[in-house]
């Protein structure tokens, strides 16, 4: 692994501008599905199916972790369970580390039922 490389100002702006794109759409895929407006189960139909088809195609590393990481100057890492974005985000709120295996397995579980229900509620008549 090549050591973190400082990019300097702008290049870490870009970085934050990733990161908080990177929190917006987890927050949004994680939640919207529960939202009233058909609007919210469309955004997480296709930005959390998106999410999958890339982690399929990119051997399930993030490419809006990897975009941060870049202009941040820090390496790509050996394995996508090493640059657990839901592992830092639970770091951050609640203060608790949890183990990359279950971080990975939370975002999957969590992302692909929100991902049924906006579905669901998007093409089973009926389904509130």
């Amino acid at each position: 692994m090549e050591p973190e490389v400082d990019k300097g100002w702008l290049s870490n702006r870009f970085a934050d501008f990733f990161y908080l794109l990177h929190v917006s759409v987890t927050f949004f895929c994680a939640f919207a599905w529960l939202g009233p407006y058909e609007w919210m189960w469309w955004g997480v139909f296709i930005l959390y199916g998106a999410t999958e088809v890339l982690w399929l195609f990119r051997d399930e590393y993030c490419i809006l972790t990897d975009a941060e990481q870049w202009f941040r100057g820090i390496p790509k890492a050996d394995s996508h369970l090493d640059q657990s974005f839901i592992r830092r985000l639970f770091n951050l709120i609640l203060r608790r580390d949890i183990q990359p295996e279950n971080a990975s397995t939370l975002t999957r579980v969590w992302g692909r039922i929100g991902w049924l229900v906006a579905t669901a509620r998007l093409f089973v008549p009926g389904v509130p």
